[in-house]
C-alpha cells in the first residue's frame, strides 16, 4: 500500500501498514473491551481472533478512506484513531476520536459495501483487522455473529446521528458541550483514583482545532468559550488537557441549546 498523510481538505490519500503478524493468545486482551466480542460466545470470539491480522499504522496514516471497499473490520489494540466524514460541500466533519478496545469500519462490512468515513491514525496505532469474508463464513455456521455485528453497527450509527444533529444546533456552546461529553465517553481518563470517573481529555490527543472540527467553530471561538467555562469553574485547562469539573453544567449547555456564560 502507498503511504500518504491524510489531507483533511480532500479526504483522500493512502496508507501504509506494517503487519506485525497474526494475534496470539498473549495478545488477546484487546478483545475484552471490544463491544463486538462482548456480544459473542467464547467459541465465536476465538474464531474471529484467529482470523485477525495485527498491523501497525504511524501518525497521520490513513487506515482506510471514505468510499474504499470495506474489506476489513478494525479493533484498536493501542493508540487512537480519528473518524471523519467528507461532506458534499467539501468540508470535513470530525465526528469521533476512539481508542483501545473500540472498533470501526463495521457498517461497510455489515452491508458488504464501502466505508462511509475515513479512519486516520492519531499517533502510532496497533489494530486487529478482521476480513469481511470471515464474518460471513462464520455467519453461515451461526447467525449470532450477524446479530452481534448489527448491535454494534446500530450503536455506532446512533452515536453518529446524534453528532450530526448537534452539529446543526445554532449555539456554539451546545455544540462544544456535546463534543466534550462525547470525547469523555470515548477517550476520557480519570482525574483521580476512580476508573469510572472519566473527566480528563488529554491535550496530547485532542487539540482545539479538533474541537473546532467537531463543534463547527473556529479555533479562536473555541478557545474563547473554553476560557469562559474555565473562569466559571466548569472546566480546568492545564498542559493543554481539559478536566471537566462540572459535568452537569456541560449537559445543561447542551440541553438548553444556549449558554449562560
Amino acid at each position: 500500500m502507498e503511504k500518504a498523510v491524510y489531507d483533511a481538505s480532500l479526504g483522500r490519500g493512502a496508507s501504509q501498514a506494517h503487519n506485525t503478524g497474526t494475534s496470539s493468545s498473549g495478545e488477546s486482551s484487546w478483545k475484552e473491551n471490544a463491544a463486538l466480542f462482548q456480544e459473542l460466545n467464547d467459541e465465536l470470539c476465538a474464531s474471529l481472533e484467529q482470523s485477525a491480522i495485527r498491523p501497525t499504522y504511524s501518525n497521520g496514516e490513513n487506515i482506510y478512506l471514505q468510499e474504499d471497499e470495506a474489506e476489513f473490520l478494525y479493533i484498536i489494540e493501542s493508540g487512537h484513531v480519528r473518524l471523519s466524514h467528507l461532506r458534499e460541500d467539501g468540508s470535513t466533519f470530525l465526528y469521533a476520536i476512539i481508542t483501545a478496545g473500540q472498533s470501526f469500519g463495521e457498517l461497510g462490512v455489515f452491508q458488504r459495501s464501502v466505508h462511509a468515513d475515513t479512519a486516520c491514525a492519531l499517533g502510532d496505532v496497533v489494530v486487529h483487522k478482521i476480513r469481511r469474508s470471515a464474518f460471513h463464513v462464520i455467519n453461515e455456521q451461526s447467525a449470532e455473529i450477524c446479530r452481534a455485528l448489527a448491535v454494534v453497527v446500530a450503536k455506532h450509527y446512533r452515536s453518529y446521528i446524534e453528532s450530526t444533529r448537534c452539529l446543526s444546533l445554532p449555539s456554539l456552546s451546545a455544540r462544544l458541550a456535546h463534543a466534550l461529553l462525547s470525547l469523555l465517553e470515548s477517550i476520557g481518563t480519570p482525574a483521580g483514583s476512580d476508573p469510572k470517573d472519566k473527566s480528563v481529555i488529554s491535550g496530547a490527543i485532542v487539540t482545539q482545532s479538533d474541537l473546532g472540527a467537531m463543534a463547527r467553530g473556529t479555533r479562536s471561538n473555541i478557545n474563547r468559550r473554553l476560557k469562559e467555562w474555565e473562569r466559571a469553574g466548569i472546566i480546568k485547562i492545564q498542559d493543554r488537557s481539559i478536566t471537566v469539573l462540572n459535568r452537569t453544567m456541560l449537559e445543561r449547555n447542551l440541553l438548553n441549546n444556549e449558554s449562560n456564560f
